[in-house]
């Protein structure tokens, strides 16, 4: 049994930083958008990890420049939830990690990452960090623009 518990302690720092590889969904469905749905629906106001979102551009990406991160590239989605209503939600690309990634309008997009729920705009939560992981706890994000991913790939674990 104390070998048992001591095997756990040892191996559990290792899953810790693995972080997974998720597929993107075959088709954009509600179902897809479950956990953001819900998330709003809790009224969450900190950032969670592994959230995926699908949609449609309302418009041509735009870059927000500046800022201590860099620029970044905004996609605007309108997006189908579970209770078939639509909301508006941010997808933002960082351009030093990701490069610069843009949509143009009527482009489909699915993202995977970090969602967050700003206090006002007019975005009702936006996902970012869809990048390969670069912190504890999340798994490799993503962004698909018409069917191009990007990143195409990322190693399993830092």
């Amino acid at each position: 049994m104390l070998r048992s518990l001591f095997l756990l302690v040892i191996l559990s720092p290792c899953a810790a930083v693995a972080q997974r590889n998720v597929s993107v969904p075959e088709r954009c469905t509600p179902s897809v958008n479950q956990k953001l749905f819900d998330l709003l629906g809790s009224g969450t106001r900190g950032d969670v990890d592994n959230v995926m979102v699908c949609g449609i551009t309302t418009s041509h990406s735009y870059t927000r420049r500046g800022g201590p991160h860099g620029n970044h590239e905004i996609l605007p989605l309108l997006v189908k939830m579970p209770d078939n209503s639509s909301q508006r939600i941010e997808v933002v690309v960082n351009d030093d990690l990701d490069g610069v990634i843009t949509a143009p309008a009527d482009a489909s997009v699915f993202a995977f990452g970090q969602a967050y729920f700003p206090s006002h705009g007019r975005y009702v939560a936006g996902i970012h960090d869809v990048h390969c992981s670069t912190h504890r706890g999340a798994d490799n994000g993503w962004v698909v623009v018409n069917g191009v991913k990007h990143p195409p790939g990322c190693p399993r674990s830092y």
